[in-house]
């Protein structure tokens, strides 16, 4: 950790380092640095930006704690959480996640398995609503299945169970729903 070539360093041995100055010879100049002995950091940089360093060594978790009646904002033009080989979890008497830009998708992807729970009742609403699998698909319930529309079709394309032009029809109707599965 260089010191600054000006400004001012404030240094105790058992607790920490104050760095008020900038840097030479760095990709991004700090003009401030509050350092822990414990090699714990938050530094100021010269073009606006800011970090916040903890250490793997400490026996806590890291916090941020907002008193604040109007809660913990946080903005930004792009927001990435990463953890690494570890879990994110969000906890909390509400959460909503809402997108806001028309022109595109909001996405939840799993390279594993995606598993949904409700307490009581999911729903699922949306001007048009499909649901589609690559192998197969399953639907259960103890209780009664309802299903209920103007009209209800089921294709089997297997057999003739439906006419040759509602089936073209069923078949572009999910290849614009799915073309990954098509």
């Amino acid at each position: 950790m260089p010191e600054p070539k000006t400004g001012y360093v404030l240094n105790d041995a058992g607790a920490g380092t104050i760095f008020i100055g900038t840097d030479d010879n760095v990709a991004r100049k700090r003009q401030i640095e509050l350092h822990a002995t414990s090699n714990a950091c938050i530094k100021l940089y010269e073009d606006g930006g800011f970090e916040i360093q903890g250490q793997s060594t400490g026996k806590h978790k890291d916090n941020i704690i907002s008193q604040c009646k109007e809660g913990l904002g946080i903005k930004a033009n792009n927001i990435r959480l990463d953890a690494g080989g570890g879990e994110i979890t969000l906890s909390a008497r509400s959460i909503r996640f809402e997108s806001t830009g028309s022109d595109q998708d909001f996405v939840i992807r799993s390279n594993g398995n995606l598993k949904m729970e409700a307490g009581d009742t999911a729903r699922i609403d949306g001007s048009v609503v499909a649901i589609g699998a690559r192998t197969r698909m399953a639907i259960h319930s103890r209780g009664s299945l309802n299903i209920r529309g103007s009209s209800v079709n089921i294709s089997e394309p297997q057999t003739k169970l439906i006419p040759t032009s509602l089936s073209d029809f069923t078949d572009i109707l999910l290849q614009n729903l799915f073309p990954d599965y098509f």
